[in-house]
């Protein structure tokens, strides 16, 4: 039987569902979602900051966090930095629970789903696409893709997050339950290394190691996480996560005017930290206040003034990574924390701008401009 639809979503992770549920009270749009696992994996940790004046993603989501943190601490050269965050707050969210709360409404408004088959393949006719799926056929006038690329932009200054990341219990209460340790840094010539802390309980955790790279090299990652774990005295593991982001201010660009790319590979990710939960949450919130959909609200709008200094910050991370530590130390302890949440959250104001500029150091920041236009 033919099977035709304006959109097909491929994809069901945080931004197919999120747009999905964006997309479903859109008159006379029809469209279908293709996932093709059967479950959803608890292999997540969304996380994001909140507070007076940002986007609500708490009402958006309708998700409870796991936990919220009030202070959070950066530790460069055995020296820790605590910050409160006064009305803000540091949440995060497992990415099941999430994910599962999205499923169930695109499922209650009775959008079509494939599920628990691969695309066998995606054929582009002139008149439209088609994709087979176990033997069924499709016909959309509209793909919209939000599976990872199998490789990623190497441009300069672009770079890959690589991490891994275990939750444990440890036999001792070893952790400060009201502080996450957004960043304790290990010195590193090669790349921006850094454990990151999510303390649950005193004696629960997420704990992260992460590499800012230009390659990826899991092996390392997991010597040090294997050498960092050894730190708390471990009785459990209760999950691991790792993954690759993309940490790049460049978005390949598509040719076809009916083939959109959405996702980490898409823009979604923020290129200086690799964050993409709000910038999801942002980017549909403005395609569900519109009316009428058109194909430009698929793409993710990039504010050209963030995406600058973006690319200036990775510059200096990429062509000096032993100078990573001391920049976000700077970042975090000298800029206002109402400016860096609002910055980090992709909801600057021109003062923020402005004051990150005056904050950050002058000769760093001033080389790594020239490292993109200078040859």
């Amino acid at each position: 039987m033919k099977q035709n639809f304006d959109i097909g979503i491929i994809g069901a992770g945080l931004s197919g569902l999120t747009l999905a549920n964006a997309l479903q009270n859109k008159k006379n749009l029809n469209f279908i979602l293709f996932e093709k696992e059967l479950s959803v994996k608890n292999d997540k940790t969304y996380s994001f900051w909140s507070g007076p004046g940002l986007f609500d993603i708490k009402k958006t989501f309708n998700v409870k966090p796991k936990k919220e943190w009030s202070q959070i601490e950066i530790k460069v050269k055995g020296n820790a930095y605590k910050i409160n965050l006064g009305e803000f707050r540091y949440a995060c969210y497992e990415s099941k629970l999430v994910l599962n709360e999205l499923y169930k409404k695109v499922v209650k408004k009775g959008i079509k789903i494939k599920q628990g088959n691969s695309i066998n393949h995606i054929k582009n006719n002139k008149a439209n696409w088609e994709i087979d799926v176990n033997k069924e056929k499709f016909f959309l006038d509209k793909i919209v893709d939000s599976r990872p690329n199998s490789t990623f932009d190497d441009t300069y200054p672009s770079l890959k997050q690589v991490f891994i990341g275990s939750e444990i219990i440890s036999n001792k209460k070893i952790f400060d339950e009201d502080v996450v340790t957004l960043m304790d840094f290990f010195e590193s010539k090669k790349n921006v290394v850094f454990t990151y802390i999510l303390p649950y309980s005193k004696n629960r955790a997420l704990v992260e190691t992460t590499f800012f790279s230009n390659r990826i090299n899991f092996k390392e990652v997991e010597k040090l996480h294997k050498k960092t774990l050894k730190k708390f005295d471990i009785r459990e593991i209760l999950r691991t996560e790792k993954a690759v982001l993309p940490m790049s201010p460049y978005v390949k660009p598509i040719t076809d005017k009916k083939y959109f790319k959405i996702g980490n590979f898409g823009g979604a990710s923020r290129p200086s930290s690799g964050y993409a939960f709000t910038r999801i949450a942002l980017w549909a919130s403005k395609i569900k206040a519109n009316n009428e959909f058109c194909d430009e609200l698929i793409k993710y709008k990039k504010n050209a003034l963030t995406n600058w200094l973006d690319t200036i910050f990775l510059s200096v991370l990429r062509s000096s990574p032993h100078e990573g530590p001391e920049i976000f130390r700077i970042f975090f302890t000298k800029v206002p924390i109402v400016s860096v949440i609002r910055f980090l959250s992709d909801q600057s104001r021109f003062i923020d701008y402005l004051i990150i500029i005056l904050k950050l150091p002058k000769f760093v920041m001033l080389k790594g401009l020239m490292k993109l236009y200078v040859k």
